[in-house]
């Protein structure tokens, strides 16, 4: 749980004991395990609680079901029942992204090629030096030009 190997836990026995020193150390050690023990009386309480509270339907819930990554993992991954309705969602809009993929492999935005029959001098990128202004065209940009800079963009 908080990952400490054997090294690190025999380095905490012995400053333990430095700080503690062995006559108070025996005491200390029943002082954590009360602690301890009282930290989990009091969470499986909270946990009893909030299952009495939600009602005889959330009885099987489990806490780790709360946890995001847990329902997206059960939900959308395709675990676990679908009680909500997502599994039909996520293929209907799989099939639209399919559709979207498709027109975008089409060149249907025609973007912005760089010609390939000449090849670029030394020090110059093949890639073409674009920048976009806020009406949604781009302008070229020369080399040791400065690109504008838009203060509303950042």
């Amino acid at each position: 749980m908080f990952d400490v190997g054997a090294p690190e836990m025999v380095a905490l026995v012995i400053l333990a004991i430095v700080i503690f020193g062995p006559e108070k150390l025996p005491k200390m050690i029943g002082d954590v395990a009360r602690t301890i023990r009282k930290f989990r009386e009091f969470s499986s309480g909270a946990r009893a609680d909030l299952k009495k509270e939600l009602g005889p339907e959330f009885q099987d819930m489990h806490l780790e079901d709360l946890n995001p990554k847990t329902f997206v993992r059960k939900n959308l991954m395709g675990d676990g029942d679908d009680d909500l309705g997502i599994r039909e969602l996520r293929d209907s809009l799989g099939k639209d992204f399919e559709d979207i993929k498709g027109l975008a492999s089409g060149n249907l935005f025609e973007p912005d090629v760089p010609d390939t029959s000449h090849r670029p001098a030394a020090g110059q990128s093949s890639a073409p030096k674009t920048s976009l202004h806020k009406n949604g065209g781009a302008a070229r940009v020369e080399p040791g030009e400065r690109p504008p800079y838009d203060a509303d963009a950042t």
